[in-house]
């Protein structure tokens, strides 16, 4: 069972990428900027503490043993700069080690961010494909369904770092859409404990189309002591530092235009203090959701 102690939480982080050296020489890699955001994210008066184990699932495959995975309360999937849709062992394993946690341990949480985002729906009924060339860079404003509002505790918009050009293009069975943009309408999604997933753990099990949308409508809200599964598309430990480095580098590769970037350096600027958007208050969902009264 997931960790007993009424002020301390075990997180496992998947590992999907290093980032830049340039990001790394500053801001570490990705265990130290989830840990970061974690913290950032758990103010100290409450008593609180984490542990988070970091898994290399790319260089080194590895993943806790079955007697460790029921001890942790979640299990947080990073981003990652290679395609979720990639024909790669590591990735062919993620995807399976997805449904395996999902169906054989059911009551263990999981949060997927980015690539994390990506896997869950390969895993579980969905797709990631390219979005014909368009990406979504920096500050991005996201439109909330109802049950997004309720999930996050704000209206109509929330404000995440972004970084892709792959994305989810339909909701999986079982899930309900959290948020949109114009370019990209999956932008997060969640399910509930019971969930009667459609699980696909190979490429042979997964659909070549998108399926017909259930006619039965998400629910205005639901309790966040009843998610099983939250994912976003966006980088919520991403901030306007890191945003800017890892343009200032697409852009001299030449994967993304000066424009771009110079649109995007322009809403980072506009964030002022608020530099990873409303990363924090993601971050502060998370714990909720944990059991923690923030």
């Amino acid at each position: 069972m997931a960790s007993t102690s009424t002020k301390c939480k075990l997180i496992a982080l998947l590992v999907c990428d290093t980032p830049i050296p340039e990001v790394v020489a500053e801001h570490g890699e990705y265990p130290r900027m989830f840990h970061e955001l974690m913290r950032k994210s758990l103010p100290d008066e409450f008593g609180w503490n984490f542990t988070m184990d970091a898994y290399d699932v790319v260089r080194k495959m590895e993943y806790p043993s079955k007697e460790k995975i029921d001890q942790y309360d979640a299990f947080m999937y990073t981003g990652s700069a290679v395609s979720a849709y990639a024909d790669l062992e590591w990735i062919h394993t993620l995807v399976e080690f997805t449904a395996h946690l999902v169906k054989n341990h059911p009551k263990t949480r999981i949060f997927g961010i980015c690539f994390g985002h990506q896997i869950v729906s390969l895993a579980l009924g969905g797709t990631c494909v390219k979005n014909d060339g368009k990406w979504e860079i920096g500050p991005t404003k996201l439109r909330l369904t109802d049950i997004g509002e309720s999930v996050f505790g704000i209206e109509k918009e929330l404000t995440i770092q972004e970084m892709h050009q792959d994305h989810v293009p339909f909701i999986p069975k079982g899930f309900h859409l959290l948020a949109s943009t114009d370019v990209s309408i999956n932008q997060g999604m969640v399910s509930t404990f019971g969930t009667d997933y459609h699980y696909t753990p190979t490429v042979a099990s997964r659909p070549s189309y998108a399926p017909s949308l259930s006619s039965v409508p998400s629910p205005k809200s639901i309790l966040l002591s009843d998610i099983h599964i939250i994912t976003v598309q966006g980088h919520p430990e991403f901030t306007c530092p890191i945003i800017s480095k890892i343009t200032t580098k697409r852009t001299k590769q030449g994967l993304i235009t000066d424009a771009l970037k110079e649109e995007c350096d322009r809403r980072n600027d506009a964030l002022g203090d608020k530099i990873s958007g409303d990363g924090e208050l993601i971050g502060r969902i998370l714990w909720k959701i944990l059991g923690v009264p923030l």
